[in-house]
């Protein structure tokens, strides 16, 4: 399995979660550029983290039981997936915040 297929499943897998944080990302990035607080860079991470255990609780409850044995049968773990998204989702909000940081603080 190449590179760009565990990206393109690792996308499909985490398509939910990352649409959802892609807006609040830049929701918080357009924030930011208003006004530069790092009391508000701090805030925004820890809001991120209800947000990211809301959407993973709701993909769960939601998703089809046999669409987990589609990543199963691959060699790929869902939870070694699920961790993928979830650390690209936060890797990508600290860099647009570090991006606005060095912008506008």
């Amino acid at each position: 399995m190449t590179l760009q297929d565990r990206i393109s499943l690792t996308w499909r897998y985490g398509k939910g979660l990352f649409l959802i944080g892609g807006v609040y990302n830049l929701v918080c990035a357009g924030f930011q550029s208003g006004g530069f607080s790092y009391t508000f860079l701090v805030d925004s991470f820890i809001i991120k983290a209800v947000i990211t255990a809301i959407t993973v609780y709701l993909m769960k409850q939601f998703r089809d039981r046999d669409a987990v044995f589609f990543y199963i049968n691959l060699g790929l773990s869902p939870r070694k997936l699920l961790v993928s998204v979830i650390l690209t989702d936060f890797l990508a909000l600290a860099i647009l915040m570090t991006i606005t940081l060095l912008i506008y603080g």
